[in-house]
């Protein structure tokens, strides 16, 4: 054999290979933990004072013995654990592993990760060089182990006697059977660090197992997160495990958890950049927790779009205000907004699951932190917002208008709550005002609305409009509880003149138009009013252009365009398009002009419109960007009154309810220009408008009347 191979041939051995692992794993741990910015720098120089305190401590532990004894001791020697090489090996290994796994999981190295890792070690010590003798207590434990989940799960009796049992199964039974199994399989004769280190290990992989169901489901659908520097990002798996929800505040949650809420591409990009955007807080940065819904139950086939259609346009405008904001606070104050994202899962299903995180993590949010959004006026939000509210959080709702039981007051009704549009009865009191001056002999309003006991919007929606009716003189108003019960009388050549009013859910209104179709035939309704649910439907392009309805529909929007914004947001909302132009949908160096103020542009007509959301998900004909669509504004305007709202210190230990109570602002001028007071915790008038648009016809995306028909102006 060549020296060259005799030379491989010596480098190829179990302890060089292993050395050679124990380098590379952790080189490999410190470029993960130099990425990690300062954060990770302050890990590195823990590990290696510890590593030094550590040899120094031995170093003068060997020369006070010798001093002791009345001799010098020869040079600098190593402590015996250091010297042993079998033992010493296995144990840089081992702790090597697990702070690379550590890392790799939690996405940073913490003193925690060094505790685990030297205990590791110490375990490993004690044990034995012995694989065999290792992998005979390893095996030993991981079986007493499922014994005891399943003594800890099926045994009945007191808690004492349930005690008992499991200590006898995790415990005494183990070192028992060990001392006999070792004899039978000619090994070394176990010593008390063998048998202490086996009950530890048998309790420690029973506690996994009784504990299964709160970390099994997550690992397993990847909405699974360990500790992390933050504390603040936890997960949760639904019940049949196809999607995570919970709250989410770094784009590096670990390898056992989602990067990001959702399958849809767009939305999980704007929430990478949003959470990439996150740092540790310092003191004086504002927290906000956007709390709404990004996942849904996909449709088959396609998993990234769920089987009503829906993936989330007006949820993309709010995550673009949140990025938006978090730069344009950077370079305006001092501080920095870190922003949590929480799913609630399709029509907020899990919002009290989020609610009780939120409270639970309280004191990891920092002094300053409010939540903003709220997704559907429903029951559960309702009680999950009380819920926020007592822990002393303040909420602000830019789309929730449920007035259910008090018409006319906020869907919350307490300090801290701040709603930033009218409650339903003022759409209702519009629309009847505008019908009223339309029609002088009087009107028949047929209402659209499926049951729904727990939707507090839809319901407190239809009992406003049928009160504002009776209010008429020779009009009428009947609720409309199924579409076959739509019929010819809401047709254009009808003796009697019928409005349609649709005040159900958006996910709903494509069957709406499909039915007013059958319905018409070659004829038109003779005239369409929509909730301010449906501009959800009306903000996606797709769902518009594949609509078979060719008519006008008149419809209520969240939020203004462009043309109501003063100069000054016009300037700042213009500059973060451009700075963000790869996930606006704008191409590189050029700039953003929005449509409605562009120079001809008249009676609000936007011609070849395209919000930044359609700039981004049209791909058989792109379009650049004109208009921000109608929920980014309100979102940015509730982000920027938390951040002029909150105080510096937070409630500084005061009761929740005083704290709230408190919160006061003289005047802060919006995006629109409006004056946003808000005086003990209540915000003293909505600063969004109510807002009647129309598109004539539906199926044409391209073009938005900012304005009524002209019939109800």
């Amino acid at each position: 054999m060549s020296d060259r191979g005799r030379l491989l041939r010596s480098l190829l051995t179990v302890d060089v290979l292993l050395r050679l692992a124990a380098v590379v794993l952790a080189v490999l741990i410190v470029v993960r933990v130099l990425f990690a910015g300062a954060a990770g720098l302050g890990s590195i120089t823990l590990v290696l004072a510890a590593a030094a305190a550590l040899w120094a401590t031995a170093r003068l532990g060997s020369r006070a013995r010798g001093l002791l004894n009345g001799a010098v001791p020869e040079g600098a020697r190593l402590p015996a654990f250091v010297a042993d090489r079998p033992r010493s090996r296995l144990a840089a290994v081992l702790a090597l592993l697990v702070l690379v796994v550590h890392a790799a999981i939690t996405g940073y190295v913490g003193i925690w990760t060094i505790l685990v890792a030297l205990v590791l070690a110490a375990i490993a010590t004690l044990l034995s060089p012995n694989i065999r003798l290792v992998l005979v207590l390893g095996t030993t434990a991981v079986v007493f182990a499922a014994a005891t989940v399943f003594v800890a799960t099926f045994f009945r009796g007191s808690t004492e006697a349930r005690a008992l049992a499991v200590s006898l199964a995790a415990v005494v039974l183990p070192v028992l059977v060990s001392d006999k199994l070792v004899g039978l399989l000619r090994q070394p004769a176990l010593t008390t660090a063998h048998q202490a280190g086996l009950a530890v290990l048998t309790l420690l992989l029973g506690f996994l197992g009784w504990t299964r169901a709160d970390w099994l489901p997550g690992v397993m659908h990847d909405c699974y997160t360990l500790p992390t520097s933050t504390g603040i990002t936890m997960l949760r798996a639904t019940a049949d495990g196809k999607r995570c929800y919970g709250l989410l505040d770094t784009a590096d949650a670990g390898v056992f958890a989602a990067t990001a809420f959702g399958r849809d591409p767009d939305t999980v990009a704007l929430q990478r950049e949003i959470l990439g955007n996150n740092e540790a807080l310092e003191p004086g940065d504002l927290t906000v927790v956007w709390l709404g819904a990004l996942s849904c139950d996909p449709a088959p086939g396609d998993a990234t779009r769920c089987a009503d259609g829906r993936d989330y346009p007006s949820e993309r405008d709010q995550l673009r205000a949140l990025l938006f904001a978090q730069r344009h606070i950077d370079e305006s104050t001092e501080h920095r907004l870190h922003v949590v994202i929480a799913d609630a899962t399709q029509d907020v299903a899990h919002i009290d699951d989020i609610a009780k995180m939120i409270v639970d993590k309280r004191e990891t949010f920092g002094p300053r932190v409010a939540v903003v959004g709220g997704g559907d006026s429903r029951d559960t939000t309702q009680r999950a917002i009380n819920r926020i509210l007592d822990a002393g959080i303040p909420f602000l709702a830019p789309n929730l208008l449920a007035d259910l039981g008090a018409p006319g007051r906020p869907f919350v009704d307490r300090p801290g709550y701040l709603q930033l549009a009218p409650a339903n009865l003022a759409y209702a009191a519009d629309t009847v005002h505008r019908l009223s001056r339309l029609f002088d002999d009087g009107f028949r309003l047929d209402v659209y609305q499926h049951p729904s006991p727990t939707d507090q919007y839809t319901t407190s929606l239809l009992n406003d409009l049928l009160a504002e009716v009776r209010k008429v003189g020779g009009a009428s108003a009947r609720h409309v509880a199924a579409l076959d019960r739509l019929d010819e009388s809401i047709c254009a050549n009808a003796p009697e003149p019928t409005v349609v009013f649709f005040a159900d859910r958006w996910t709903r209104f494509a069957d709406f138009v499909q039915r007013i179709k059958e319905v018409c035939g070659h004829s038109r309704p003779h005239l369409v009013i929509a909730d301010s649910s449906v501009s959800r439907f009306m903000a996606n392009y797709q769902l518009r252009a594949v609509s078979a309805a060719d008519w006008p529909v008149d419809y209520y929007v969240g939020g203004p365009g462009c043309s109501s914004l003063t100069s000054s947001s016009v300037e700042i909302l213009t500059g973060q398009i451009e700075h963000f132009h790869e996930l606006t949908g704008l191409a590189k160096g050029k700039t953003f002009t929005c449509a409605d103020r562009a120079p001809g542009v008249s009676g609000g007509v936007l011609r070849d419109a395209c919000t930044l959301d359609a700039a981004i998900k049209m791909t058989s004909q792109p379009c650049d960007p004109n208009d921000l669509g109608g929920f980014l504004v309100p979102a940015w305007d509730a982000v920027l009154l938390a951040d002029a709202l909150v105080p510096p210190d937070g409630a500084a230990g005061r009761p929740p309810a005083e704290y709230l109570g408190g919160l006061s602002l003289p005047g802060l001028t919006m995006a629109t220009g409006v004056r946003a007071v808000v005086g003990q915790g209540i915000l003293r008038d909505p600063i969004i408008p109510v807002l009647l648009w129309h598109v004539d016809p539906l199926n044409d995306p391209s073009l938005i009347h900012e304005l009524p028909r002209p019939t109800l102006r």
